[in-house]
């Protein structure tokens, strides 16, 4: 997974040189997978480091291996972003599926 710049600031200012940001993928919602972002105060045994202070499982690293992890500074709406290649929404934009090849 690849963290923009601007997503890396946004999480070292979120996290205040406290625990992680855990991005993990689970069923649900309604196209079929979700992504989730957790503070985490320790890393797991298993965890896949993608960035200094982001942690991923690795089922979760394996699905958001193409996906860009971005925080957009909107107006109305600052959030963080994601753009997984190879997949679709229906429209939520909180919720996706993998498209087949």
């Amino acid at each position: 997974m690849n963290v923009t710049d601007s997503a890396r600031e946004r999480i070292k200012a979120t996290l205040n040189g406290e625990g992680y940001l855990r991005v993990s993928i689970s069923g649900g919602g309604c196209s079929g997978f979700r992504v989730a972002l957790d503070k985490e105060p320790s890393e797991k045994p298993n965890d896949v480091r993608v960035t200094e202070t982001v942690l991923c499982d690795p089922t979760s690293a394996e699905y958001l291996s193409l996906a860009t992890l971005d925080w957009v500074d909107d107006s109305f709406s600052p959030a963080f972003k994601f753009n997984i290649p190879n997949t679709k929404s229906c429209g939520c934009g909180n919720s996706f599926t993998l498209e087949e090849h």
